[in-house]
This record gives structure tokens, sequence and C-alpha cells, in this order.
């Protein structure tokens, strides 16, 4: 609907005698279709690729050239909106890395796009085939980027919904309640598995097991608008939908004008107006536009409700004052991307700072060989660039975002005849725009910020009348802040034993006058190489344990057993828990059949066993115990037979309760059943070993555990939830407390700290013993 809505402005424009939206129509969908490119990234070799815009998901895809342009067949994507600029030319070090094929390519037919949501972009760098093509794609990638942000807030959900759906649906664009729960899970939305397929149910009318885009944006506005969350989003919000369901023009503009404040509410016609362009349906373009309780409590969270007022966004101050009167947007190690350390200096941090509105810049400047300054941070393990480069780049973006003067803040460690060749440098470079003369001869205050419009100013020190030489200028005592590296007396890389592991690892040391610094981590060899930034590593998002997919919805359910040793397990769990009566049910992986799964269950007093099969019904896992009926999961398995008996010659038994895993961990010597938080830290505190840990019940909450443990001299509490079967930390689960310390006995838990010497319950207990004792002498 909402793209219907462009395509009718459009054509409203044409009638009008606007001719740049059908051209820019034409290049859009030109760019839809895909065009042959060169990509060049820094790990691989260039490769030709088919580039495409994908218009209903607002995302920049590619692809090989042999596979055709689907919404799912593609090797990466960018979203549209996280682009900030689309540079001409061979400007990125994708190009650097591979000289002889970037020498083939016309520089004309270059062009970098830098995108990312960090500090430090990252780089797709595309060579078109023809310096046309090249154009369609800057022009039409410009407009898009514009057109995205600007986007309506529904219309940047529905693309949202839309790219998450093809995420989940691949080619079969339908989505299965199994894609769902781990769609949810991506995005941090727990829900208990029943209640989702409650609402999957309501939104599959059809019984398909599968639904399509609309059925999912229904179920996502269910999940995220349910009834009795309404009034926890906006209390008031019956005064204003008697029904819950609308949300008239007239109760609307009321709403602006008793709730809001806002001017609008005071007009009928603004408000319809408002409605209107928030909408950007045609079809909802009416005499008494309205708002669907939808749509309200999407207003509520979008920009156009947003605190900041949008007007602010372009300078409304008086800008003809003194420069001396204003608050000035300043950097600080400007060319750094990373610590001030051992990260790498770049001149794209120049270029990135200036774009996000920063006015005064800092430039670190340093002898280097042939009479060529660097920029770097002195005294440590950081990066060199050439002072030319970086003044290049600056007079590039200066002026992109804002108009207003940018002052270079030049901390000088050159000698006079480097210092000459900056100031050759600059002027060769900038020209016109540096300011070298006061802007006015018989000036008596600083000029504006609107009189240096789009000029440099230089910030430094200037040498005394009379003297040649600069070290005077080069104080290292000037400054009293200890973590200042000009004050340093040395500085270099050293080696410290590792409490924990024994091992000697680097480190990079600074010494000044009052302390001794070191990094918590020196880059090896190996660390400090580059990657290519525009593909993620699969590897990265591994879970580090199990075996069994965690997107299986019967993962975290009580009923599944996915560790026990045998079979003979399975039937001394449930003879445990016989007191519970027939129906009493686990379901565990087969030893018989691997792959497949087995249902153990009481009926008439014995232990039975049921193998649960499996094939392949038009590429999906079907699940059975008989053919009459098959289920698209193990979970839609056992749902059923708990509502509905499982027959056999001897028997007929619907499944009840579920026999829960046993808690392995009470036997672990690193639980502690009865120790508190406090009688936890006390007995820590006499422990100073790094990774000293026990494990305890919660005293907050009955579902949580908590590992208290000595981390950097201190002691740290860590919360580990149960959630169904599994535990879970931070976003990471495990089968068990016993799978999840392990591995965190193996890796580290907290920075660079492993769990490596678990702490006895006897020692909590020996510590109450002295407590006493100690309290009975002092009485005494």
């Amino acid at each position: 609907m909402l793209y219907l809505y462009s395509v009718y402005k459009m054509f409203q424009q044409l009638h009008n005698g606007a001719g740049y939206i059908p051209e820019m129509e034409q290049i859009i969908s030109q760019l839809e279709r895909g065009t042959l490119v060169t990509k060049f990234s820094w790990r691989k070799k260039p490769e030709s690729k088919t580039l495409a815009i994908r218009r209903e998901t607002r995302q920049l895809i590619w692809t090989r050239t042999s596979t055709n342009i689907s919404r799912t067949s593609y090797e990466g994507t960018i979203d549209l909106a996280e682009i900030k600029e689309v540079r001409l030319g061979k400007n990125s070090k994708d190009f650097e890395k591979w000289p002889d094929e970037a020498r083939s390519k016309d520089v004309k037919k270059c062009f970098v796009i830098f995108y990312g949501t960090e500090f430090k972009l990252r780089v797709l760098s595309i060579a078109a085939l023809s310096e046309e093509e090249k154009k369609l794609w800057v022009k039409g990638l410009n407009y898009l980027i514009k057109d995205t942000i600007n986007a309506s807030y529904p219309l940047q959900v529905q693309s949202w919904l839309r790219r998450e759906f093809y995420k989940m649906g691949g080619d079969r664009e339908m989505v299965s309640l199994r894609d769902i729960k781990t769609f949810l899970s991506r995005v941090n939305y727990k829900i208990p598995t029943n209640k989702l397929r409650e609402v999957f149910n309501e939104v599959d009318i059809r019984r398909r097991t599968e639904i399509g885009f609309d059925d999912f944006t229904i179920l996502y506005q269910k999940l995220i608008l349910e009834e009795n969350t309404i009034g926890d989003i906006f209390p008031k919000m019956q005064q204003y939908s008697s029904n819950l369901s609308i949300v008239s023009l007239h109760d609307l503009q009321r709403f602006f004008k008793e709730e809001q404040n806002d001017p609008i509410g005071g007009s009928k016609e603004l408000v319809r107006n408002f409605i209107c362009d928030f909408l950007r349906d045609p079809q909802r373009d009416i005499q008494e536009p309205y708002f669907t309780i939808t749509e309200f409590l999407d207003f509520l969270f979008s920009k156009q409700n947003d605190l900041w007022d949008l007007k602010k966004n372009k300078v409304y101050q008086d800008m003809t004052r003194p420069l001396s009167h204003y608050w000035i947007a300043s950097s600080h190690n400007t060319y750094l991307t990373g610590d001030q350390f051992s990260s790498e200096s770049s001149v794209e941090a120049y270029a990135r700072c200036l774009r996000m509105g920063c006015r005064c810049i800092e430039l670190d400047c340093w002898d280097g060989p042939c009479c060529t300054p660097y920029i770097y941070h002195g005294h440590t393990l950081t990066t060199k660039i050439r002072f030319i480069d970086v003044i290049r780049t600056i007079k590039e973006h200066a002026f992109a975002t804002s108009e207003y003067p940018v002052i270079l803040s030049i901390e000088d460690n050159c000698s006079l005849p480097q210092q000459r060749e900056m100031a050759n440098n600059l002027q060769d470079v900038f020209g016109d725009m540096l300011l070298v003369r006061p802007y006015d001869r018989n000036e008596n205050e600083l000029p504006s910020p609107y009189n240096l419009r789009h000029k440099i100013i230089l910030k430094h020190k200037k040498l005394p009348e009379g003297q040649e030489d600069c070290s005077s200028l080069i104080s290292r005592t000037d400054s009293t802040d200890t973590m200042d590296l000009r004050n340093a007396v040395k500085s270099g890389v050293m080696y410290l034993e590792d409490p924990v592991d024994k091992e000697w690892s680097p480190h990079f040391f600074v010494l000044n006058n009052y302390k001794l610094f070191y990094t918590s981590h020196y880059p090896h060899d190996g660390d400090a190489s580059e990657r290519d930034d525009d593909e993620d590593d699969a590897s990265s998002f591994s879970r580090p344990n199990g075996n069994i997919p965690n997107e299986e919805l019967h993962f975290s359910e009580k009923w599944f057993h996915g560790r026990l040793a045998n079979r003979d397990e399975a039937e001394k769990l449930l003879k445990a828990y016989a007191h519970l009566g027939d129906g009493t049910f686990l379901v565990r992986p087969s030893f018989t059949f691997v792959g497949e799964y087995c249902l153990s269950f009481l009926a008439n007093g014995q232990v039975n066993h049921c193998r649960i099969k499996s094939k392949e019904v038009k590429q999906q896992t079907r699940y059975y115990l008989n053919e009459a009926r098959f289920f698209d999961s193990l979970y839609s398995l056992i749902t059923q037979y708990r509502t509905t008996p499982v027959v056999a010659p001897d028997f007929s038994i619907t499944l009840q309760e579920p026999v829960p895993e046993p808690n392995l961990h009470e036997n672990e010597e690193w639980y502690h059943k009865n120790t508190t938080k406090q009688q936890a830290e006390e007995v820590l505190k006499r422990i100073k070993t790094e990774g000293a840990f026990l494990v305890r019940p919660s005293e907050n909450d009955v579902n949580c555990y908590t590992i208290s443990f000595r981390a950097d001299r201190k002691i740290k509490h860590c919360r580990i939830k149960l959630e169904g079967r599994l535990y879970t930390i931070g976003s990471v689960e495990f089968e068990s407390l016993v799978d999840l310390i392990n591995y965190y006995e193996n890796h580290p838990l907290y920075r660079r700290v492993p769990l490596s010497h678990p702490v006895k319950e006897e020692s909590v207990q020996l510590l109450s013993v002295v407590s006493v004792v100690m309290l009975i002498l002092h009485v005494l």
C-alpha cells in the first residue's frame, strides 16, 4: 500500500509537469534489475558480481553473476539507511590492496560506499562496466538514501518486517512457527512456546502450518500490541478511543491539544494533513481520516512524536556574534579509529568527524622520512598517516555538513624544515580557504562564524620573535594530565605473567613521572591484519555448545531430555517420578535410530518407549507416530498428544506431566545450595586467586542462579536464568548448569578471566564456624 502511494505521488507530479521523479523512477527500476560490476575487497581478489537494489526492503544486494536476482538469493546486503556516503573514485584500501586489477579499471567507473552504525565505517568498493552505469548508481543511491531516511514510520516498520520475513522464509516465501521462534529469539523477544503457538494458530486460518507476509505482519502486531499492553503504553488510551479500535480525527485533535500541548491541535485541517502525511496511503486520504489503534501506537513511538523539535535540525541561532561566544564541537585524537595506544590511524576518521558536524579537529604532527610530516599518537604503537593525505581529506569533507569554519588544532612536534613543508602543503591544498590574515584589520573582537563561512583556521603556537628553534614549544611538562602521553618518560612492550594460566603475554607499557600504565591486550601480528569488512564471519555468531539447534521448538521444553546417556537412564527417571501417575513422560534422542527421537512414558504403571519417526515431505521434516497424521515439529506432535490419546493394543494414554531433567549440578563441588550473597563475598575475600568461584541459588528469583567469582581483584556476581530447561547467561543458552560452568572454565567469563578455582561448600561452613568462635571470644 505504501509503495502504491509513492507511485501515485509520482504520477501526480508528472501530471503537474515535474519531470525529475519519472526519470528517477526509470533509474531505480534499472537498478532493481541489477547491473554487472567488479567488487573489490581486502580479503578476496576482485570478483564479478550482480549489484541490485531491493526497494521493498530498502537494501543494496549483490550476488554471483550466474545467479538470478531474487528476494533471497544473495551474497551480501547493506541497509540503505546505514549508508553514510557514496564517494567517487578509488578512495579505499580495497583498491590499493589489488593494484594490478585496480589499474585496469578506469577511475571514472569506480565508486565506494561507506556504511555502518559504528564510528569506523565499513566499505563496499565497486567498479562499474561503464561511466554511465556508475552515474546511475551514484544518482540512484543518493536519492534512495535520502528517501529512506525521510520515510514514514509505517514504511520503515514494513521494510524491516520484509527484511526479516525474507531472511526466515528463504525461497519458500512462507514461514513456520519454528522460523518465527528463531526470529523472536534474534530480536530478544521472549514468549512461551505455547503462547506463541496460540497466536500463530489465530493467524494461520487455513491451517497450513505456514504463513505468508501479510499474516506475518498481523502476527507481529498481535505480539507487539496485545490488548493488555495498550494501557501500559498509554494509560489514557480509552479517553481518546472509547472502542479501542480507532482514534478519530476529532479525538486526535483533542489529544494534541490536551496531552501534547501541540500547536497543530488548534486546527482541524492541520491534524487532517498530519494523519494523511503519516499514513501516506491514497485510499485513506479522505475528508475525515483516522488512526487505527495500531497506527496510533506506532505514531507514539515514531520520529513524528519525538521530543526533539525537528525544526532545530537546522541552525537557528544567531551566528553573527564573535567566535568566542560559541561552544565549538571538538574532537581529540581525531585520527584514531580505536584506543590511543595501538589502534589504527586513518584519514577516514577525519571524514567521519567532519560529516558528523565536528568543527575543531586535532592533528598530531611528527617528523617523517624524506621531509614528509606524519600524523599519529606519539610514543605509542598507533599507525602513521601522511599529513598531506589528511589535509586533502579535510578539504574534501570540511563543509559537507556545515558551512561554518573548521579549526585545525595542530599539536606540532616537527622540526622547522618539516614545519615549513606543512605550511607549504596547507597553502597548496586549501588555497583561499585558509585564513592567513585578520578578517578585518581594524577588528577589536573575533570575527563571527557567519563571516568565516567556508574558512579553514589554524590553531598553533607561534615562535617567539627572533627564535628559530621550536624545542621550547615541545615541552612535556605543560600538561598535568597523567594520561597525556606527551609526558611519557618511556614506552614499549613488556611481558606479564597471567596469574590464572601462568602464561607470559605481551602488553604495551607507558611510564610517566607519576604512574606506570599498560594495556589489557597487545595485538599480535595476526591480530593486527585487516579483514574484509563487507562480509560477516558466520563463525563469530556460532553457539559455544550443544549438538541440537536451539531454534527447534522443543529445545527449551521441560519434557525434552537431550543429554540422557541411555535407555536405562530414561526408565530410571520415569520410575523416580512414578508418583505422578500414568501419562508421565519425557522425550529423548533415540539410541537405536540415530537422528530420531523416542517418547518414553508410563502406562498402567509400566515404562513404555515409542519411536517418533520422521521423513522429508516437500523439503520439510515431518514427525509422526503413525502415518495417519504428520506434524511440522516435535513440539507440535507432543502438544497434540497431550490432548489426544496415544493408542496402542494394550492401552490408550494421554500425555500428562513431564519428567524434569535431573539437577546434576547439585553434586558438583562448586554448587552451594544454602550459601547467601554475603557469605559468598566473605569467603571470596579470603581467596586472592583470580577466577575463584562458586554457584548459588539467587536470593531474588527462584528461577535464577548466581556465579560469584573473583576478577580484577574484585568480587563479581553474574546471573544465570533458567528458562524452561535451558540455563541462559546473557544471550547464550546451555542445556545444564554443568555445561555452562565447564564452558566458562575453558573460556573467559569476564574480560580475560575464566572460572578456574571452585570454592568448596566446606570453606563457607568453616568460615561460619570461625565467625561464631570469634564472636564468642569477643563477648568473653
